[in-house]
C-alpha cells in the first residue's frame, strides 16, 4: 500500500480527535477521491478503532451515536452556507463497516409490509429485424441474425461484436440498459463502450467503409474508441455530435437533466450542435484532457470548465462522487442506479450542495446516511421514498 503523506495522517487524527478544522475537511475530502486513497483511509480508521478499542472497550454503538452527534452539531454550526463538508469522510465511515455491524437492526423507515423494493428490469437488445431478446448479465450467449448467422457474443456484463470485413450499408442493433443495471459492448471496430443505467445505445453491427463511425446515445456512456484515421467516431445525442478519432470520454445525455455533458479523459474531441451541418462552415469547439463542455439545452450555448474527470467515470467502477453537487442531481442519479422513485416536495432541499461518496452501499444505507448525517427524514409509502 502506498505511504500516506504525513499531513494527510495529521488531519486525519485530528477529525478522530474531533480537532479538523474546516480547511482540514476541505483536504481531507479532496483526498479521499484520488486513487488508492480509500483505501489508506480505511487502514487508518480501521488502526484508530482497534487501539481505541484495546485501551477503553467501548460500545460500539455509543461511538457511533457520538459520531452522528458530533457531525449534526457541526453542521448546524454551518447551516448558513449549506455546503456539507462532512459527506465523503462520513459515507466511507459507514461503508467500512466500522460503526455498523452487517447484522446491527437498522432502521430504514420501513416495516414488513412495507419496504423499499428496488424494480428490476431486464438489459435488451433489438437486432435490425426488430426481433428484441433479453440478456442477462449472469448469461453467456451468441448473438444471432434471424438467418442463423453469428454477429457477436455475450460474456456476462459485456457483449462484443464479431470483427469482419467493412460492411457495404449499415445495419443497426440497439442497447437499452434499464435503471439498476450497466452493460458494456465492444463494437466491431474494437471501440469499447459502457453503459451506465437508463442508457439507449443504437450502433452499427458493421461500419461502412469510407463513413463516419457514428452511433446514437440516449443516457450516459464512456468511450474507449478505437483509432482508425480514415473513419471518425461520432457519437450523436439530440443535442450535440462529439467527434474524434481515437480516444477516451465521458458523454451525459439524460432527457430530464438540463444539458448534455462531455468529458474528455484521454486524447482530443470536437464538438458540434445537431442544428448545424455538417461541412466547412462549421465551427466545432476542440476539448482538451481534463475539461469538460456543457450544452445547455435552454440556450442551445457550449460551455468548458476544468474538472476532476474521476467525479464523472467512478460510475463505470460501481461507484458514485459527488462534489458540491445539488440534492436534485444526487437523488436523478440515485434513482437511476438503484431504480426506484425518489419524491421530494422540499424545493429549497434540492438546492442545497452535498458531498457524498458512495460505493457498495444498498439504497437503504444510502437513504440512512442523509438521514442520520443531514438529518434529512423521509418515508416510504407505496415502494417509494417520500421526503417531506
Amino acid at each position: 500500500m502506498r505511504k500516506i503523506n504525513l499531513k494527510i495522517e495529521n488531519i486525519i487524527h485530528k477529525y478522530l480527535l474531533n480537532e479538523a478544522s474546516s480547511e482540514d475537511l476541505d483536504l481531507l475530502s479532496n483526498w479521499i477521491i484520488k486513487e488508492d486513497n480509500e483505501a489508506i483511509f480505511e487502514n487508518q480508521v480501521k488502526t484508530h478503532l482497534e487501539i481505541t478499542m484495546a485501551m477503553n472497550e467501548p460500545n460500539t454503538d455509543k461511538i457511533k451515536k457520538e459520531l452522528f452527534k458530533r457531525i449534526k452539531r457541526d453542521k448546524n454550526k454551518r447551516v448558513v452556507n449549506l455546503m456539507m463538508k462532512y459527506a465523503a469522510v462520513l459515507v466511507l465511515l459507514l461503508s467500512f463497516g466500522y460503526f455498523y455491524d452487517q447484522h446491527d437492526q437498522i432502521d430504514y423507515h420501513t416495516t414488513e409490509s412495507n419496504k423499499l423494493v428496488p424494480k428490476v428490469e431486464q438489459i435488451t437488445i433489438t437486432l435490425d429485424d426488430g426481433t428484441v431478446e433479453e440478456l442477462s448479465p449472469a448469461e453467456n450467449k451468441e448473438i444471432r441474425k434471424a438467418d442463423g448467422t453469428l454477429i457477436g457474443s455475450q460474456d456476462h456484463s459485456k457483449l462484443t461484436y464479431s470483427k469482419t470485413a467493412k460492411a457495404e450499408e449499415l445495419v443497426y442493433n440497439t442497447l437499452n440498459v434499464p435503471y439498476g443495471k450497466r452493460f458494456d459492448v465492444v463494437l466491431s471496430d474494437g471501440t469499447h463502450i459502457y453503459l451506465n443505467s437508463g442508457t439507449t445505445l443504437r450502433y452499427p453491427v458493421n461500419f461502412v467503409k469510407k463513413e463516419n463511425r457514428t452511433v446514437f446515445l440516449k443516457g450516459e456512456a464512456y468511450f474507449d474508441v478505437a483509432k482508425d484515421a480514415g473513419r471518425p467516431f461520432v457519437v450523436n445525442t439530440n443535442g450535440v455530435d462529439v467527434k474524434v478519432l481515437g480516444t477516451k470520454f465521458n458523454v451525459s445525455n439524460y432527457a430530464e437533466d438540463t444539458s448534455i455533458n462531455t468529458v474528455l479523459v484521454e486524447g482530443s474531441v470536437e464538438l458540434y450542435k445537431n442544428s448545424e451541418q455538417y461541412g466547412k462552415d462549421r465551427n466545432p469547439l476542440l476539448l482538451k484532457p481534463g475539461f469538460k463542455a456543457r450544452w445547455d439545452r435552454s440556450n442551445n450555448e457550449i460551455g468548458t470548465e476544468n474538472v476532476d474527470t474521476r467525479l464523472y467515470t467512478a460510475w463505470i467502477e460501481g461507484k458514485l462522487i459527488f462534489r458540491n453537487t445539488s440534492f436534485l442531481k444526487i437523488r436523478r442519479t440515485l434513482e437511476r442506479k438503484y431504480n426506484v422513485t425518489i419524491k421530494n416536495s422540499n424545493s429549497v432541499l434540492d438546492e442545497q450542495l452535498f458531498d457524498a461518496t458512495f460505493d457498495i452501499e444498498t439504497i437503504g444505507e444510502v437513504l440512512e446516511s442523509f438521514n442520520k448525517s443531514f438529518a434529512i427524514d423521509y418515508s416510504i409509502i407505496n415502494n417509494e421514498v417520500i421526503i417531506e
